[in-house]
C-alpha cells in the first residue's frame, strides 16, 4: 500500500513538472488584504493546463483578536481553477476543499467561553487574476462554500470544559454553515 502511493505520487509530480516546462510559469502569492488584519495568507499556483491551474494556500492568526478573545486558527486549502483566457489571467472560477484548526469564541458566545476545534471546507471561489509585468499580477477573489467543525467549548478563565454532552458517545460538538470563508488582494509573483 506505501508502494502503491510513493508511485502515484512521483506520477503525479512528474506530470506536474513535464507540464509546467510547456506553459506559464509557478506563482507565489500574498494576501494584502488579510496582512492589514495581521492574518498572514500565503499561496502557490501551478498551471496544469492552458487554462486551468491548481493552488495551495495557507493562513493563520496566531494571536486574539482587537478585542481580547481568542482568534487563533489555521486553514490549508486546495484549489482547482479554471480561467477563461490561456494564460491563467483574467476571470476565473475554482472548487476548493480545506482543513482548519481553531482556538476561538464563536460570534454570539460569552466573553468568557471560547470553542477548540477542527474543521473542513468545500466549495468554490471566483476572482479575477489582472497581469501588471511578466512577473507581477494582482489577483482578486472571494470564496465560500460549507463549513462543517467539531469542537469543545472552554472556560476562557478555568480552562475546563464547559460543554460536556448529554450522550457519553459523543466527544463533541458539531456545527455547519454555509459561509464566505476566503478572499482577499493577491500580490502576485511569478517564478
Amino acid at each position: 500500500m506505501k508502494i502503491a502511493k510513493v508511485y502515484w505520487t512521483g506520477i503525479f509530480l512528474l506530470l506536474l513538472a513535464g507540464n509546467q516546462s510547456l506553459h506559464s510559469q509557478t506563482e507565489l502569492k500574498f494576501n494584502a488584504a488579510s496582512a492589514l488584519l495581521l492574518i498572514p495568507n500565503v499561496g502557490i499556483e501551478v498551471p496544469i493546463s492552458e487554462r486551468f491551474s491548481f493552488q495551495m494556500d495557507l493562513s493563520g492568526s496566531f494571536w486574539d483578536s482587537f478585542d481580547g478573545k481568542p482568534l487563533q486558527f489555521t486553514q490549508a486549502f486546495g484549489e482547482v481553477r479554471y480561467y477563461g483566457k490561456n494564460d491563467t489571467s483574467g476571470f476565473f472560477f475554482g472548487a476548493n476543499v480545506g482543513f482548519g484548526m481553531f482556538n476561538l469564541t464563536k460570534y454570539g458566545y460569552d466573553e468568557d467561553v471560547y470553542q477548540s476545534g477542527r474543521n473542513y471546507y468545500i466549495g468554490a471561489s471566483v476572482g479575477y487574476k489582472k497581469r501588471l509585468s511578466d512577473r507581477w499580477a494582482l489577483e482578486l477573489f472571494l470564496g465560500g462554500g460549507t463549513s462543517q467543525a467539531t469542537y469543545r467549548a472552554y472556560s476562557q478563565e478555568t480552562r475546563m470544559r464547559i460543554d460536556i454532552p448529554l450522550d457519553e458517545d459523543r466527544n463533541f460538538n458539531k456545527s455547519g454553515e454555509w459561509i464566505p470563508y476566503r478572499g482577499g488582494l493577491m500580490l502576485v509573483y511569478a517564478l
